[in-house]
């Protein structure tokens, strides 16, 4: 559930639901992904949202792969754990979770004119032995995991203590840090300064883990200082700033409702710089209301070592993290401006170069293609397999060339298309080491090249289609051979969820299911070509039946279904590259992604569309694919330019 498919067509119809039943349904939904075989995969693939790895970070024997979490309370019952932590995490706060389960008297509410979200149970969980049950069946999770601990609201210091030590003894193998919730405790009467570090020290001296006080921004300083120092005396290694504040619930009498969101937002910048001044080596976790990568970065700036998410990922998708990782990136110093130079023997040339002689070698293979279509449409060795020219073809059915010639020039079309993506991808990514560009040219160029195995289905083999494969095979195996580490370009950081990002959103959505239209098109096409050969309307062209050009000549068939195979596995290549660069490549002011789509669009579409009306195949139904595809590739483009366009 990538920001594009979430802000576009999820939240609005999750919007329209309870909000606990949205949650359930989401988590429902994504946990229920990441644990089927390949789930995992899709996620990532879908969002590749993996953290660069110069945000890691290591505090005491914990690695964090970003400074960047998920806060405690939005998957309170750990559905979805496994999910969430390919969504671009650094470490995920599970809980709260008490010894015994604490029921809800109240539900969730949003409020989404200001972008908050209401608990009336702040602390509602399902007890120890239910988040037991769920960490032993998670696997996969790669990521640091730490737990909430709370006691029971009205506990005793004894009580509280106990239930916490016993917390920490049945979780400690799970986790890797601990927070201590303290909603329950703060206001009551028992609990003085010597009574919060008599407590402390108890729960730091049960473990060796790292150990932090989780606490609501709303406190006044006097209110909150004895709680930081009794933390700070006891040995605690820091604090989370707890992100919502406690106000007093208006529609039940003596009970609080704690709001997250928003609001809550300069309040907790305000108490991190606050705890900052007051505890200078401490481990602060920022948290409240951060819906866009510029209040991550405002907490950084206040004092805050991390950050973590709650109400964000509601309001403005899970494609958030990934962008507050990117925002993070970019505004860190460039530490290594001039790296080092790929070695290599002297007579090669760099990888980039080889990737654009493949590109290049597409274009002209299509252009030349393309002349022969529009010419004289067979070629000698079609002839001599076919045993008949192409003045015979004509004679058997006036509509035959002019059909093979639709196939063909829509395969060279196709062919240029993909030779300007591959350029590109080798010009913008592979010279600068951009990892997901070599990725888009591997799985692209592998799935086309293997097409290749189509065309000799029929027992037909294209020997200007083999010299081309023979010719371009080495430049693309050339193109991959250095590894590219490299997770994106410095550009200015896109800080704020503005009106280009949201247009562009829709943009991003268009191409998406372009790219998924052309490779279903080339599977479908593949399979007609390897199969049945003909649909209805084909034959409609020809005014003839399947049996009668059989008749005509055994051969006729297995060469238009080369072409047919040829066309479809040429047009997954393309599509699957349009695809993998539309989820993966669509970042503020990377104006050669839209001159990449663009340039890439004109001639497959004019090949495709072009050639029907040229030979007179205009069959409506039959183009309507391409109609609806053209429509949504204009769209799309300017929906995304002035993101893509603009920095």
């Amino acid at each position: 559930m990538p920001d594009w498919s979430y802000q576009t067509m999820f939240r609005p119809l999750l919007f329209l639901m309870p909000p606990e039943r949205a949650r359930s349904i989401t988590l429902q939904s994504i946990g229920t992904l990441a644990k089927i075989p390949g789930g995992s995969v899709i996620i990532e693939w879908m969002g590749h949202m993996e953290p660069p790895s110069q945000l890691s970070k290591t505090i005491g024997p914990v690695t964090f792969p970003t400074p960047v979490g998920l806060g405690a309370g939005l998957d309170p019952e750990c559905i979805a754990i496994q999910a969430l932590s390919k969504f671009g995490f650094g470490f995920l706060e599970l809980g709260p979770v008490s010894k015994e389960p604490i029921d809800s008297y109240g539900t969730v509410q949003r409020d989404i004119a200001a972008m908050n979200i209401h608990y009336s149970s702040p602390l509602v969980n399902n007890g120890i032995y239910a988040l037991e049950r769920r960490l032993k069946g998670a696997s996969g999770i790669q990521i640091p995991i730490g737990v909430r601990l709370a006691c029971r609201p009205g506990a005793s210091l004894r009580e509280a203590t106990e239930e916490l030590q016993e917390l920490i003894v049945r979780l400690e193998r799970f986790c890797s840090f601990f927070t201590i919730d303290t909603r329950a405790n703060i206001g009551q009467p028992e609990w003085s300064h010597t009574a919060w570090r008599e407590y402390l020290s108890s729960l730091r001296n049960k473990t060796d883990m790292p150990l932090l006080l989780a606490i609501p921004p709303s406190l006044t300083e006097a209110e909150a200082l004895p709680i930081l120092t009794s933390a700070k005396e006891a040995g605690l290694n820091g604090l989370v700033v707890a992100g919502g504040t406690i106000q007093e619930d208006p529609l039940c009498a003596n009970h609080s409702v704690y709001i997250t969101g928003r609001s809550s937002h300069e309040q907790a910048v305000n108490f991190v710089s606050w705890a900052r001044e007051q505890w200078s080596d401490a481990l602060i976790i920022g948290s409240g209301g951060i819906l866009e990568p510029h209040d991550a970065l405002t907490f950084l700036a206040a004092g805050a070592n991390f950050v973590q998410l709650h109400s964000g990922l509601v309001y403005s998708g899970p494609g958030l993290p990934k962008r507050i990782n990117e925002a993070i990136l970019q505004t860190q110093p460039d530490t290594d401006p001039n790296p080092p130079q790929e070695k290599r023997p002297a007579f090669l040339f760099p990888s980039w170069i080889w990737g654009i002689l493949l590109g290049v070698g597409m274009i002209i293979g299509g252009a030349i293609a393309w002349l022969v279509a529009a010419t004289t449409v067979v070629l000698p060795y079609d002839e001599r397999f076919l045993g008949m020219s192409a003045d015979q073809l004509a004679l058997l059915n006036e509509q035959i060339l002019s059909f093979m010639s639709h196939d063909r020039i829509s395969l060279a079309g196709t062919m240029i298309s993909i030779g300007i993506l591959y350029s590109q991808l080798a010009y913008h990514g592979l010279r600068k080491d951009i990892h997901w560009t070599r990725t888009i040219l591997l799985v692209s160029g592998a799935v086309g090249f293997s097409s290749f195995f189509l065309f000799i289905g029929y027992g037909y083999f294209d020997y200007l289609h083999a010299i081309l494969a023979l010719v371009l095979f080495p430049m693309f195996l050339l193109a991959l051979r250095t590894p590219a580490k490299v997770h994106l370009t410095r550009l200015p950081p896109q800080l704020h969820n503005d009106q280009d990002w949201r247009m562009a959103l829709w943009g991003q959505l268009l191409f998406v299911i372009i790219g998924f239209g052309l490779t279903g098109a080339g599977i479908i096409i593949s399979l007609i070509g390897v199969t049945g050969v003909f649909v209805p309307s084909d034959l409609v062209f020809l005014c003839v039946s399947a049996d009668t050009l059989q008749s005509y000549n055994e051969r006729l068939i297995p060469v238009i279904a080369h072409d047919r195979a040829g066309f479809g596995g040429a047009l997954v290549s393309n599509g699957l590259a349009v695809l993998l660069i539309s989820l993966w490549g669509i970042r503020r002011g990377e104006a050669w992604i839209w001159w990449t789509l663009f340039l890439a669009g004109i001639p497959g579409f004019v090949s495709g569309i072009g050639i029907h009306f040229t030979v007179g195949y205009v069959d409506f139904i039959h183009l309507l694919p391409a109609y609806v595809a053209v429509i949504l590739f204009l769209v799309a483009l300017v929906l995304l330019k002035p993101y893509l366009c603009r920095t």
